[in-house]
């Protein structure tokens, strides 16, 4: 539950003093009450309202509680909604059943114990909040993460101290080749290219909290790219974004060089002699600083340069007399209207045949707008920023929040287990044949809840891991699944195993693929005479499609979008055991690796299920 959230309850009765009965009982800061005199009422209450828990009278007129509680089991937005009846009579057995079949999970006896029914509620309510409140958090988890995986830009972190790599995405093998675990705890400076590896050097000595450059970076077929790096640093770690700007760069180049000799460009080319004076301007200078050719060939290039600049344009006017060619360097200028503008500034010598000096040859553009989208680009890494420090405040929550689970919700579990058995031991004599199997209900429920726990962290742990490709062999994998399997089912049933292509991936994780999607065939042609599993592939132009098909129970293909959600089932606890969280497991395994996941069907025919990988030269 989050902060300031309050939990909602719904007491039905038709008896307006025993639910006042039950708010004095149960009354707390954090919870809100809800009324209902009638089933048609409560029902209204639960499919408008976020409802928390249900406390349901059993007896009440024109609709009984166990038919309220029927209505709600069947509808998508309120089956999850935990039920506890309240009585004041039938507490044999077979009542108590009815109530159990109908989605109840306890029971309160009228009069009513003030600590039990206190008890009861709040066990409740914290399982069934917390339930919600992971399944909410992972789904965020999910989304931040697959931001982050799926940027194009490299994200990543960097010790400050020694400069080496400790977390990055997935864009390091897009954009240099490398794999995550190559580059993970080498230094950034291997990388570099020489001059830029001193510059980084010397940033790093600065201990700045915010800094921003561009570098040459040499990728694994040692190419080099150029890359524009944010850096935010906080705790002695560099939270980077590493964006590639090597066709800006070169685009850059390009554009300059060809300015030289195309009159019409947009950008500013002229020439001047040694001492200055403008002896060409084309239409790209006159956009640019608003003189007219007439204009400026009665000018001079001081003309056009800042008061406080002259000096500094002098030195470089020297080097280019003196052979140098400026290729890309930035500059200020001042316009007809005396509007100051940054300009990027290109300049080389045009020589005669004998090679006496001619004329400068200038190029300049205009990049004011160009500064304001980098402001505006700097800003967005700010965000990205922020947002990749949310996501991480989201993964220790998430990490906490699993520990509780794993931890809080195991010790009630053991002890409803472990009083179950103390009493069948100890007290044989005392309890006849039909309390003996209810306590065995109660041991397994209490092991199946543990199996949900298990299931589900490791589905939320899943969404954490890390993807290493390598050349996995499938084959090898599909036999391995079958190796796991109970020796009793895998010899009953007949498992082909057709030609499976290699390809690239995690072996573990597919590994766990090949498992659920075997293990689940059997289950479900368990009951067939001769159970069939066909394990196959195919392939089309991107991508492999692996499939296991079994002749077992299928399923209705108008529901086939619920078998890979977390704990969406299209077969009842007493036909085939599960938790339904092997499918989601499956999914979210395939996704990570770029593939899909569907499935086809027919009740009663059986049932196949595929996945796809891409190509390894995708």
């Amino acid at each position: 539950m989050q902060k300031n959230e309050k939990a909602n309850i719904l007491i039905v009765d038709d008896k307006v003093s025993n639910i006042f009965a039950l708010e004095q009982v149960l009354s707390r800061p954090d919870r809100n009450f809800i009324r209902a005199i009638n089933g048609k009422e409560a029902l209204k209450n639960v499919l408008n309202k976020d409802i928390d828990l249900v406390i349901l009278d059993v007896q009440m007129p024109d609709m009984d509680g166990f038919e309220v509680a029927q209505i709600m089991k069947s509808h998508k937005r309120t089956k999850d909604i935990p039920i506890i009846f309240a009585s004041a009579e039938k507490k044999e057995h077979k009542f108590m059943m009815k109530g159990f079949e109908e989605g109840a999970v306890d029971y309160l006896y009228k009069p009513l114990d003030a600590s039990i029914t206190e008890a009861k509620v709040s066990v409740l309510l914290q399982l069934h909040l917390q339930k919600r409140e992971l399944i909410r958090k992972n789904a965020t988890l999910e989304k931040h993460a697959l931001l982050i995986n799926n940027s194009a830009d490299i994200i990543c972190i960097i010790n400050a101290r020694t400069l080496k790599f400790e977390e990055m995405n997935d864009a390091v093998n897009a954009m240099l080749g490398y794999t995550v675990e190559e580059m993970k705890e080498s230094s950034i400076l291997f990388y570099l290219a020489g001059e830029d590896r001193l510059a980084l050097q010397e940033l790093s000595k600065e201990n700045r909290e915010k800094f921003s450059f561009e570098a040459r970076v040499y990728g694994k077929d040692r190419g080099i790219k150029w890359l524009n790096w944010n850096i935010v640093n906080r705790n002695g770690l560099w939270f980077a974004n590493a964006r590639d700007i090597t066709s800006m760069k070169e685009v850059e180049e390009i554009k300059n060089y060809l300015a030289i000799v195309v009159k019409q460009s947009n950008d500013a080319i002229y020439l001047h002699d040694r001492e200055g004076k403008i002896i060409s301007w084309n239409e790209g200078a006159e956009k640019i600083y608003g003189f007219s050719e007439t204009e400026a060939l009665n000018m001079k290039i001081w003309n056009i340069v800042p008061e406080h600049l002259l000096s500094e344009m002098q030195a470089v006017i020297n080097e280019i007399v003196e052979g140098k060619k400026i290729e890309s360097k930035e500059m200020r200028r001042i316009t007809k209207y005396g509007q100051m503008i940054d300009v990027i500034f290109s300049a080389s010598v045009i020589s005669d045949l004998k090679g006496d000096l001619r004329s400068v040859a200038i190029t300049e553009r205009e990049i004011t707008q160009q500064k304001k989208a980098d402001q505006d680009i700097r800003q967005l890494n700010a965000d990205l920023r922020t947002n990749l420090a949310e996501l991480e405040r989201t993964n220790k929550d998430l990490e906490a929040f699993s520990y509780s689970v794993s931890h809080d919700l195991r010790a009630p579990l053991r002890s409803i287990n472990g009083y179950a058995r103390i009493i069948l031991e100890d007290h044989p004599a005392q309890l006849d044949e039909e309390l003996q199997r209810l306590f065995g209900n109660i041991q397994n429920n209490a092991k199946k809840m543990g199996m949900l726990i298990d299931d589900l962290l490791a589905f939320s742990r899943l969404g954490r891991r890390r993807v290493t490709k390598i050349p996995v062999d499938l084959t090898e994998l599909a036999c391995m699944a079958l190796n796991d399997l109970d020796e009793g089912e895998r010899t009953r049933a007949r498992i082909s195993i057709g030609a499976l292509p290699s390809t690239k991936g995690d072996p573990s994780l597919l590994h766990q693929v090949m498992v659920n999607l075997i293990s689940n065939a059997v289950k479900y042609s368990g009951k067939r005479a001769m159970p069939e599993i066909e394990i196959g592939s195919s392939e089309n132009e991107e991508e492999y499609i692996y499939f296991v098909k079994d002749n077992g129970t299928g399923f209705d293909m108008a529901y086939a979008h619920k078998l890979f959600g977390v704990f969406q089932r299209l077969h009842n606890d007493h036909d085939f055991e599960g938790t339904g969280v092997g499918l989601a497991i499956v999914h979210r395994i395939i996704t990570k690796h770029g593939g899909r996941v569907w499935a086809e069907g027919q009740p009663d025919r059986g049932a196949t299920f595929y996945f796809s990988l891409p190509k390894p030269n995708i």
